[in-house]
């Protein structure tokens, strides 16, 4: 495997001393999967109904982080793992969690340091290709989509195809300029009636890059696209859709998890699964 010799932008704003501790203190940073609240849907959008593990299945994470789902396929069955990440300290951390020796049996984990818009796959080399949270940051999709429908395997008569499933910020949740995405206070009509929040979809047609303010940090670079344009480039890369998702908390999440309530409101996560044919 290797990178081809371009250009690229990428930014690694994870490497940034200031914003990687301020990540560190997210609950999904802290524990994992557990504190992912759309994980239970990316899990049965990865296993269906008919299967409980990833028996023998050669799996990459693109955008790995700090490895919580590398450990929990190792854990499910996969005989390879291979995270990958821009960013050195997110690879550390992952490999802080494996410092200890693992018996021999335990199946061949690898973590590199990589730029997925320079990012060359070798042909039909993965069974399963997983994404959280990543392809909003990358600009040319299109490109990363292909080099991914290359590097799963194809079976004989559509049985046996390599798959995607992956998770980005919701185009809902991505699109606004001004203002800016955050919620907007609002009155009700009457006297009486409670204060509520909108929130402020504007710009949604109006693709491209978005610069914002996360964790304290100025400057993060984001690319927004309509949920039209990721289901188009995955059918345009030779894949086949299998499942889309526009996640927001349930009614039993936010009885769980009250301070959840006004993401009822609209849509935080889009979930999409694809096979490779």
């Amino acid at each position: 495997m290797s990178e081809l010799k371009m250009q690229s932008n990428s930014q690694n704003i994870y490497d940034n001393p200031e914003f990687f501790s301020a990540y560190s203190t997210l609950s999904r940073s802290q524990q994992g999967l557990a504190a992912a609240p759309e994980w239970p849907s990316l899990r049965h959008m990865i296993l269906g109904s008919s299967s409980t593990t990833l028996p023998q299945s050669r799996v990459l994470d693109l955008g790995c982080g700090y490895g919580w789902f590398v450990r929990w396929a190792r854990e499910n069955g996969a005989s390879y793992i291979q995270g990958i990440d821009i960013s050195e300290k997110m690879i550390e951390k992952a490999k802080s969690f494996d410092k200890d020796a693992k018996p021999a049996s335990t199946p061949e984990v690898s973590y590199e340091i990589r730029d997925l818009e320079t990012l060359i796959l070798d042909e039909e080399s993965y069974d399963f290709v997983y994404s959280s949270l990543t392809f909003h940051y990358i600009e040319d999709l299109a490109r990363l989509l292909r080099q991914i429908h290359s590097s799963l395997k194809k079976g004989n008569n559509g049985s046996g195809n390599g798959k995607l499933v992956f998770s980005v910020e919701h185009p809902i949740y991505s699109s606004p300029v001004r203002p800016a995405a955050d919620w907007i206070d609002v009155k009700g009509a009457g006297e009486e009636e409670e204060e509520g929040k909108v929130w402020p979809l504007n710009s949604y047609s109006e693709e491209g890059l978005r610069v914002t303010s996360w964790l304290g940090t100025d400057g993060v670079r984001k690319y927004h696209r309509t949920t039209e344009t990721y289901v188009s480039l995955l059918l345009e890369n030779g894949f086949v859709l299998t499942g889309l998702k526009d996640w927001a908390p349930s009614e039993e999440d936010v009885a769980a998890h009250p301070e959840w309530s006004v993401e009822r409101h609209r849509p935080f996560f889009l979930l999409l699964a694809a096979e490779a044919r």
